[in-house]
């Protein structure tokens, strides 16, 4: 039995005793009142009560200061810890992503950020329940399902939370129609190169082995570039809804749009993301997707694969139902947020597929994940909470370290051999005396999706990691993006890097250094612009 649980158990026998002590003492004398001396009443009443206190606030200091030691003891493993991970700096991916955004506030960084506007309204449809108007924030600019081109619509009657979706989904794709030409060109252009006839074949006899010679160069780059094109064969697209939406439809409209810019349905698969709408949710006990796990399963080897190849992800929810205000509304934990709506449309691809397709409206960024050292899994929620919050922290700590003393810049994992680790910038034989003092007059700006008004112990935690680069010189804009759609841990952390992307995209001048954290169970992803990419011409 441990040490702790003995003396815990000490006590309790002490303090039980303690009391039946008194309560026996106490009846005793009650009916022999004439046998109590004041020596008596002194020893019965005071001394030995006093004793028996005595020793259970010695036994409580003693758990106490044991508690306090092993506390120590975590805090220095944890210390060691973060001192051998920061040893060695995590991996970096090089992405390419090209987004698009829709919120009540806009579909652009500077839309949404500079948005002071009052966007709530009340409802002409929703109710509480006593029949009122329900304030609601939606996407007024949104168009009317019913007046899209799309067949399904009319071919099948649908409910209105598939109908609102479908307009979110419509915006998203009308919104990235630059990408649909850009990639359909380049399948038009690749068919048109399948299709063309053997040149050698119309050369008379005693110049075709001359002319095959002579074109040996050219016959190998077109191998190459058809072997590579035959990677782009397929777009694996995954579709984010509210759990329980009507799917096959939203399918449908997906397909039919991408056809209207030539795209065929065969060059599509999709995979359906179900979301259960309430970020506190343990999604790991339900055997659900999280945001971490599709960047840790889909996006690491998009990185890292030396063919070309592209992830389309489209996230979508509305609260705007009176299924969600039965589920959410009047709940204790929502009972203060506004119903609104959202969307986000990323597509994800490598520098393989960059350079095949020359997507002018892609953005390159560094994806650097930081684990959690060591986690483990507690009994107690409020010894989980405790560690995810130390968690927070010590990623902070890494990513603080690994971005000054990389002078905010990172290299990519050498594709060819994915466990090299990325080396710092400083000299091999000054590592151990490296001054980790960022540029001075360096202008950054620092997002995070964080929710300030639910999330303060992690908004301290933030402000005191940019204090650090403001403390090295260094003159930084910090941005929380975590109150868009709150309740939907996939639309929170997706928003912030597509408003992330779409800063980095416009507005390259304004900061010399622009990354992003995203905070996940048992990891952060630091999503870093990348400047080698935004100094070219």
């Amino acid at each position: 039995m441990g040490a702790k649980k003995i003396l815990s158990y000490s006590r309790f026998i002490l303090g039980a005793f303690l009391a039946v002590y008194l309560l026996l003492v106490w009846m005793y004398f009650k009916d022999n009142a004439r046998q109590l001396t004041s020596s008596g009443l002194l020893l019965w009443f005071v001394a030995i009560p006093i004793l028996l206190f005595g020793t259970i606030m010695a036994l409580l200091w003693w758990q106490k200061k044991l508690d306090k030691q092993e506390s120590q003891a975590s805090d220095t493993l944890d210390e060691t810890s973060n001192k051998k991970e920061s040893a060695k700096l995590p991996d970096t991916y090089q992405l390419f992503v090209f987004s698009r955004i829709c919120l009540p506030e806009g579909d652009s960084w500077s839309d949404v950020i500079n948005n002071d506007q009052d966007l709530t309204l009340l409802s002409d449809e929703l109710t509480d329940f006593d029949g009122l108007p329900v304030l609601v924030k939606p996407i007024t600019r949104l168009a009317d399902a019913t007046s899209l081109p799309y067949r399904y619509i009319s071919d099948e009657p649908s409910d209105d939370i598939t109908l609102r979706l479908c307009s979110l989904i419509h915006e998203q794709l009308t919104l990235s129609e630059e990408l649909w030409s850009t990639l359909a060109e380049h399948l038009d252009q690749y068919q048109q190169d399948n299709t063309q006839p053997n040149s050698a074949i119309n050369v008379h006899p005693e110049w075709q082995q001359h002319y095959l010679v002579g074109s040996e160069e050219k016959h190998k780059e077109d191998t190459i570039t058809a072997t590579s094109v035959a990677h782009l064969s397929t777009l694996p697209i995954y579709l984010c809804l509210p759990i329980g939406a009507d799917s096959a439809p939203l399918i449908a409209i997906v397909k039919e749009h991408l056809a209207t810019y030539g795209i065929p349905e065969t060059l599509l698969s999709f995979t359906l993301i179900e979301t259960n709408n309430d970020d506190a949710k343990d999604l790991e006990n339900k055997g659900e997707s999280d945001p971490a796990s599709f960047i840790n399963e889909h996006l690491t080897s998009l990185s890292l694969s030396a063919m070309p190849e592209m992830r389309l992800l489209i996230i979508a929810d509305t609260q705007l139902s009176d299924d969600w205000l039965d589920t959410h509304l009047h709940s204790q934990q929502t009972s203060n947020i506004v119903p609104t709506e959202a969307g986000a449309l990323l597509v994800f691809f490598n520098k393989a597929a960059q350079d095949l397709l020359n997507i002018e409206t892609s953005t390159s960024v560094l994806l650097t994940e930081v684990h959690t050292p060591d986690a483990k899994h507690h009994d107690s929620h409020g010894t989980e909470r405790m560690n995810n919050r130390r968690g927070y922290l010590n990623h902070l700590t890494t990513i603080k370290n690994l971005l000054i003393d990389n002078e905010l810049s990172l290299v990519p994992t050498n594709t060819a051999s994915p466990k090299t680790l990325n080396k710092p910038t400083t000299k091999p034989d000054d590592t151990e005396t490296k001054t980790n003092v960022a540029p001075l007059d360096t202008s950054i700006t620092a997002i995070s999706d964080i929710n300030p008004s639910t999330q303060p112990y992690d908004m301290s935690v933030y402000m005191s990691f940019v204090e650090a680069f403001i403390t090295k010189g260094a003159l930084v804009n910090e941005y929380h993006l975590g109150h868009y759609m709150p309740l939907n841990n996939w639309l929170k952390p997706f928003i912030s890097l597509s408003l992330f992307v779409n800063l980095a995209e416009k507005d390259q001048q304004e900061s010399d250094s622009v990354f992003l954290i995203t905070q996940h169970k048992h990891c952060s992803m630091l999503w870093l612009a990348d400047d080698f990419q935004k100094s070219e011409p």
